[in-house]
């Protein structure tokens, strides 16, 4: 199991998809269960490799992308994407991670 220290909280990462597209999703929820954030971005638009995420660095989760690359959750690779009127950063997903991220299959091809 991964955890991440993030705005006090000891962390679980759960890692699924989203519904919209294939994109890897990932959400911290505290020790309760409770949702503390998610800090990916679905832009379904953008063609990216099965293993990498967009963060979301901004308002409501600004810190959070240094606290995963500490937790080594997530690899960033250096490249952003615009996303509105901020910024989203391009990461690889540690393989422990990737590891947990359910299959889907699309067209009869499983991903």
């Amino acid at each position: 199991m991964q955890t991440v220290n993030f705005i006090g909280y000891e962390c679980e990462i759960k890692v699924s998809r989203y519904d919209r597209g294939t994109s890897p999703c990932l959400r911290l929820v505290n020790t309760e269960g409770m949702p503390v954030a998610t800090a990916t971005i679905n832009v379904p638009e953008l063609q990216l490799p099965p293993d990498f995420v967009v963060i979301k660095n901004y308002a409501e989760n600004e810190g959070i992308l240094p606290a995963l690359v500490a937790a080594q959750i997530v690899h960033p690779t250096g490249q952003t994407v615009p996303v509105g009127h901020c910024i989203g950063y391009i990461c690889q997903l540690a393989p422990e991670v990737l590891a947990q991220l359910p299959s889907v299959e699309l067209n009869n091809i499983k991903l």
